[in-house]
């Protein structure tokens, strides 16, 4: 009776196991199918960039490399719409795009690849806003002449409206500094390469543009 008893008490013990692995196999599905998918996983849709910092262009497939805060965003713009400025703007083409020129970009973005259905150049207009470096500062003039990538070296007025920040915080013209990167956004010409009534000259933070690549010869550098 004993070992009669064994035997039963062993495969009732074992069909108890069996059935609590196949209830806690159920909820782990279970729990699986209604877990969201985490949203670094998904694409970004309908999303807008600003300030992005254009590195190259290519006709062939209509693809631009930006950076931004010193990554390298791979952004399709073969079905996007490509405008002059952020507000309005006139259309352009795609070869208009030259390298450094700010672009504010809307579309679908994941993580760094992105396929945009609308692109703005910022520095093809009157109203431009154009990043370079620091290369020389006049005191007596209170101006700054930056380098550009493909735009020549432009020389920039600052008055007392303007707005200097460096990482968000506000500054004055004495902490400009040669070697500087720069966003500056005011009226150019660009036939005596100038920049006045000059709103913004944001000073950024060393390590957001490393990774541009700047052309020694275009930037004169």
């Amino acid at each position: 009776m004993k070992t009669e008893n064994s035997a039963r008490g062993g495969s009732a013990f074992g069909g108890k196991k069996i059935l609590s692995a196949g209830l806690i196999g159920c909820i782990a599905l279970l729990v699986m199918a209604l877990t969201p998918v985490p949203k670094t996983l998904a694409a970004t849709k309908n999303k807008t960039v600003d300030d992005m910092i254009v590195k190259s262009s290519d006709d062939s497939d209509n693809t631009i490399k930006a950076v931004k805060d010193g990554d390298t965003y791979t952004i399709d713009a073969s079905s996007a719409t490509l405008k002059k400025e952020s507000k309005g703007g006139k259309s352009m083409h795609f070869s208009d795009f030259k390298d450094g020129d700010v672009i504010s970009v809307k579309g679908s973005f994941n993580k760094r690849d992105v396929t945009a259905t609308l692109v703005w150049d910022l520095s093809t207009t009157k109203s431009a806003t154009m990043y370079g470096v620091v290369d020389s500062i006049n005191t007596a003039t209170q101006t700054v002449k930056i380098k550009t990538i493909k735009r020549g070296k432009l020389t920039v007025a600052i008055s007392k409206s303007t707005k200097i920040t460096y990482d968000g915080k506000k500054k004055k013209f004495a902490d400009i500094r040669e070697d500087d990167k720069v966003l500056v956004t005011g009226t150019w010409n660009s036939s005596k390469d100038t920049i006045t009534k000059t709103k913004n000259f944001d000073i950024l933070v060393k390590d957001d543009y490393k990774k541009l690549d700047l052309d020694a010869t275009d930037a004169g550098i």
